[in-house]
């Protein structure tokens, strides 16, 4: 009787090896595009949410994108959004460009986005 061989071949294991690299390289670049496109959509997201914000608490009285007190900052506060703090950069956890200071009147807030440019978003009065 002849005795049958069991298992796989040096050249078979190292071919699934292969595939399965393959495969790992293409998912995980995959993966790193699809997360930079979402940070991007939550950074115009929050450019959006915080353009909102200042456009809902502009004080036409004075001219002003402040709360209804002459006095207080012209930043977006906390209590403005749901979240209860000013968005930030989801990758890096800082403030956006362009927040208004005290007694301007007009603003633009930028983001510099992953996918490459920025995105912008001005005063509309």
């Amino acid at each position: 009787m002849k005795k049958s061989a069991r298992g796989f071949t040096l050249v078979e294991l190292l071919v699934v090896i292969s595939i399965i690299a393959v495969l790992s390289v293409i998912g995980i670049t995959i993966f790193t595009g699809v997360q930079k496109n979402a940070r991007d959509a939550k950074r115009r997201a929050d450019i959006n949410s915080i353009s909102s914000a200042l456009e809902a608490h502009y004080n036409s009285n004075i001219n002003q994108y402040c709360t209804a007190n002459a006095a207080t900052y012209c930043n977006p506060q906390d209590a403005w959004f749901a979240g209860g703090k000013i968005p930030t950069d989801p990758q890096t956890n800082v403030n956006y460009s362009g927040l208004p200071g005290n007694g301007v009147t007009t603003y633009s807030i930028c983001a510099t986005l992953e996918a490459g440019g920025t995105y912008c978003k001005a005063n509309q009065q």
